[in-house]
């Protein structure tokens, strides 16, 4: 075939059972829809991801330094965040939709007391 594609993206239909069945998805697609299934924040190949990543088809692991590539073994374009720092805000992919409505409705933070300063006080123990 020539074409650098993994192998269940190369299928007719994609993958048997899933929505996309039919449809051809674009690299930011497919981490959205691997974002929603997983509910993990999902990146793709070419973005600048540095932490733990694995591949979403897969689960190869890497520990990225720069822009992601394409999964060494199966040829995937998308990753998936597995570092314990929160993943990085990339335009467009990130947080899965229930972690981005949960980190929206965050109380504001608290407003801080005033300082109050008291002369003449012993920090001695008595």
């Amino acid at each position: 075939m020539g074409s650098n594609l993994p192998p269940q993206r190369l299928r007719p239909g994609g993958i048997a059972g899933s929505k996309s069945q039919g449809k051809s998805l674009s690299p930011a697609q497919g981490a959205q829809e691997a974002a929603k299934r997983l509910g993990l924040a999902c990146f793709y190949a070419g973005q600048q991801v540095p932490g733990l990543v694995a591949c979403v088809a897969c689960q190869f692991q890497i520990r990225n330094r720069g822009v992601l590539p394409a999964c060494p073994d199966c040829g995937e374009l998308v990753w998936a965040w597995l570092d314990t720092a929160p993943p990085p805000d990339i335009e467009g992919v990130g947080l899965p939709s229930t972690e981005a409505a949960a980190a929206a409705a965050a109380p504001p933070p608290a407003e801080e007391a005033p300082v109050v300063v008291q002369d003449n006080v012993s920090i001695e123990p008595t």
